[in-house]
């Protein structure tokens, strides 16, 4: 049976208690099966203990800090370290055996094989690579195809976590075919799938609510996920206080007949 995530912020638990406890009521009433923990940059000290207080018994995957680690830039690469640790810390905190990374800015070889180099000096078992959409606000990543998944995967042993939104807009940008690059990054055996909708033609990512795009939702669940596949909703909305979109979502899965 396929099982669902639903995102955590480390920040939500001080900043907005009452949705965390609804998020957590919904997965204890095994509506969701587990939770993604975003981490943000230095907010361990801060958050480990209500972290660990609430989220008692329930299965987490650890997703670190992706605004401002840059793992294809060499010069960052203390700072990378260290931003990256409290994922660690969350990751051991929570018995979690997955840190999801994405693999940073900067397109064309150069970047790519620096973030092979920082991923191998990791050494972290729990390592899972998300592939990237491509030119974001004009900022250019690597990590956007599946070749370039393919390469990190292969040289430094790590895992997949395959973003379906990612690899549309991805493709959009380079002219690809989207279908076709999600047989590529699928044959690549991810352990995590995130979904969210979107504009099927646009370049960045939307992490809109099922239904509120034009992603064919039902064909990418059953062509491109196995009936034991563990995939996050990563739908969001600028200021969630209740869950009622979190429900519709999964009502939505639930219509799909899956």
């Amino acid at each position: 049976m396929k099982k669902f995530g639903i995102c955590l912020e480390t920040v939500n638990f001080f900043k907005k208690p009452d949705f965390v406890d609804q998020i957590l009521k919904i997965i204890r009433d095994e509506i969701y099966d587990f939770v993604q923990l975003i981490v943000f940059s230095d907010s361990y000290d801060d958050t480990h203990a209500i972290i660990q207080e609430k989220m008692q018994g329930i299965r987490s995957v650890i997703h670190a800090p992706f605004y401002d680690i840059d793992t294809g830039n060499s010069d960052l690469l203390e700072s990378n370290l260290r931003k990256l640790k409290d994922a660690q810390k969350f990751a051991d905190l929570l018995c979690s055996d997955i840190i999801i990374l994405h693999p940073g800015r900067g397109d064309g070889e150069e970047y790519l094989s620096e973030t092979i180099r920082q991923i191998k000096m990791i050494n972290d078992p729990r390592i899972v690579v998300e592939n990237l959409p491509y030119n974001p606000q004009g900022h250019l990543l690597h990590g956007s195809s599946p070749e370039n998944i393919k390469r990190i995967i292969d040289e430094t042993g790590c895992k997949f976590c395959f973003d379906f939104a990612h690899a549309t807009c991805a493709a959009n940008s380079l002219g690809r075919n989207v279908y076709d690059d999600f047989a590529k990054y699928n044959a690549l055996q991810p352990i995590l799938y995130h979904l969210s909708d979107g504009d099927f033609s646009e370049i960045i990512d939307e992490h809109l609510h099922l239904g509120l795009g034009n992603y064919d939702i039902a064909k990418i669940l059953k062509k491109f996920t196995s009936e034991n596949s563990e995939i996050v909703l990563e739908t969001r909305h600028a200021n969630p206080t209740i869950t009622d979109l979190w429900l519709k979502d999964m009502q939505y899965i639930k219509e799909l007949g899956l």
